[in-house]
């Protein structure tokens, strides 16, 4: 008895140590799955920044699984709804974390909600990788488990102003909303004006709760303004256009990543011409109904035939795209700190969507942006792609 003792004893050792490292000490790794995690609105009046974010990385995913995995292995995507709200996506975060037990989280897409969590995400030393959310304070200053692939406030901003310098501008109006999404970008936006010598002729707020900007419209009409730009999101910023068009207020418009995608947008809007002068920055180099994404689009009306396909769904892609790449390199002996390595070393990276390659160095991957509008027949046109001087 005691010798049949002895060798199940061995032989429980043996079997202990044959099993890889991975399966027992990297959370979210098996040896045949990376499960990831991914939190943002799924419901509710801004579902579209997460539900249709995680749609483009599940589609992008499934085209990874299908032929084969990563180093062997297939990626789970584990969705957490945080309804646009801090503290949802507190709650949102340490669910993937602590309950789901998720190698990574590839996801975020209202800022707040992504500010409020941070704290826990940085104190996990989790990998997280922000595939919406815009803010600049998300990743910077840099923290080594925290990056994004997503077009941050700073650089937008600068861009921007960079856009209307070489327009030729010099007065322009700001219509901005003061929450912590609308002054992030607010108090970025004003120095990079004045460094291109533009001068703000008037300083307007425009809530998210807004109904009516009859008053923004008119004093801005005042102002002696050639351009407006709206910091805003969709709603407010349709409304803003609509009274401007209702009180005959023509101007050069100028909108943020938030809003992608200038053909709903104009159906938001639903006054004819309103937008005609409207440009909007965006992460992306391509629209979602050109020729380049035909294959994306068909890939995520299969997959997802109860969602229309948006904008939004292309900057999925492209954080799967860098997971994938900097998953491929960290290997198949995968740790989070050999991940969050492989997405600190991506340098050069060409995706299908992003203006220009991806570079993680400084942990906001993401240095250039496009410019697009609304055509007269309903399309969605590129007219320029930017990096900073």
């Amino acid at each position: 008895m005691k010798l049949f003792s002895q060798i199940v004893g061995v032989m429980l050792m043996t079997t202990a140590l044959a099993v890889p490292a991975f399966a027992q000490d990297v959370q979210g790794v098996s040896d045949t799955s990376i499960k990831i995690g991914t939190f943002g609105p799924i419901t509710g009046a801004n579902y579209a920044f997460g539900r249709l974010t995680m749609n483009g990385l599940e589609t992008l995913f499934a085209d990874v699984n299908a032929a084969g995995g990563v180093n062997g292995r297939t990626l789970e995507l584990v969705r957490v709804d945080d309804q646009c709200d801090p503290a949802g996506a507190i709650a949102a975060v340490r669910k993937l974390i602590f309950d789901d037990q998720v190698f990574a989280i590839i996801g975020g897409s209202c800022s707040n909600g992504v500010m409020a969590a941070k704290e826990d995400i940085e104190q996990s030393g989790i990998p997280f990788v922000n595939f919406a959310a815009a803010s600049n304070n998300i990743s910077a200053p840099e923290i080594e488990n925290i990056f994004t692939s997503m077009l941050t406030s700073n650089l937008e901003s600068a861009l921007q102003a960079q856009y209307l310098s070489d327009l030729g501008v010099k007065r322009v109006a700001v219509v901005a909303q003061h929450d912590a999404w609308g002054s992030d970008r607010h108090k970025t936006l004003l120095p990079a004006l004045a460094e291109k010598g533009i001068e703000v002729a008037v300083d307007e707020e425009l809530s998210m709760e807004a109904n009516d900007a009859t008053a923004q419209v008119l004093r801005v009409q005042g102002s002696g303004a050639e351009a407006v730009v709206l910091l805003s999101y969709p709603k407010p910023a349709s409304i803003f256009l609509r009274d401007a068009a209702r009180l005959g207020f023509t101007s050069s418009f100028i909108g943020t990543s938030v809003i992608p995608d200038p053909v709903a947008f104009d159906e938001q809007v639903a006054v004819p011409g309103a937008t005609d002068n409207f440009v909007t920055i965006s992460p992306s180099r391509y629209a979602l109904d050109s020729a380049e994404a035909a294959e994306w689009l068909e890939k995520l009306t299969t997959k997802f035939p109860d969602d229309e396909p948006h904008t939004y769904n292309l900057y999925g892609i492209t954080a799967g795209q860098l997971t994938v790449a900097a998953l491929e390199q960290a290997g198949a002996d995968l740790t989070q700190a050999s991940f969050i390595a492989a997405l600190e070393a991506t340098s050069g990276l060409e995706t299908t969507f992003a203006p220009g390659p991806l570079n993680c160095e400084t942990h906001q991957c993401l240095q250039a942006a496009a410019w697009i509008k609304r055509t007269p027949e309903g399309k969605t046109e590129v007219v320029g792609l930017s990096t900073l001087d």
